[in-house]
């Protein structure tokens, strides 16, 4: 997918970001608790945002596919110095060892019997290659808390903009 995406980033306030995604994820996830534990004052990001929104989704159907019903499905936000990481955690299974990388190659699917619905092994993919095309990173793990998977998305928090917004105002 190198060189493939185009994007059209931005300053972008990741909490409308984040509440899209959900909107449009509510009807697959109403057998899930929800959670969004988003920090107070978190910087602006310079994204696409609706290339993070489709990754956003990606990850909340993946937790969805994978997390028993009734389970606590979380994104959590946090600043963390010249980025912004958003965790989507879910309480399954987690991830076997020798699946963490290979979840993002294409057409990779981990095999679980209790599934409902398959799906076609592009979808973490085409996250990666939207979040690396902004200069981003995602990362899959396991929870160390609870069983379960976290994936991390790691976004470019954007420039400095107190200066334009003075000016604006003036």
């Amino acid at each position: 997918m190198s060189g493939a995406i185009r994007s059209r980033t931005g300053a972008v306030d990741l909490s409308e970001v984040v509440g899209s995604a959900l909107e449009r994820m509510s009807r697959i996830l109403a057998g899930h608790r929800v959670a969004v534990d988003l920090a107070a004052g978190l910087p602006m990001v310079d994204i696409d945002a609706v290339l993070i929104e489709q990754a956003l989704f990606n990850l909340l159907d993946n937790a969805g596919k994978y997390a028993p019903a009734g389970s606590l499905i979380t994104v959590r936000g946090r600043e963390d110095g010249g980025f912004v990481r958003i965790e989507v955690l879910d309480e399954g299974g987690g991830i076997p060892p020798e699946d963490v990388e290979r979840i993002f190659d294409k057409f990779y699917r981990v095999h679980a019997q209790d599934r409902q619905r398959a799906g076609t092994g592009l979808g973490l993919a085409i996250c990666r290659g939207f979040v690396e095309a902004m200069g981003g990173t995602v990362t899959a793990g396991n929870r160390r808390d609870r069983s379960g998977a976290v994936f991390t998305l790691t976004l470019p928090r954007a420039a400095d903009l107190s200066g334009y917004e003075e000016e604006a105002a003036a």
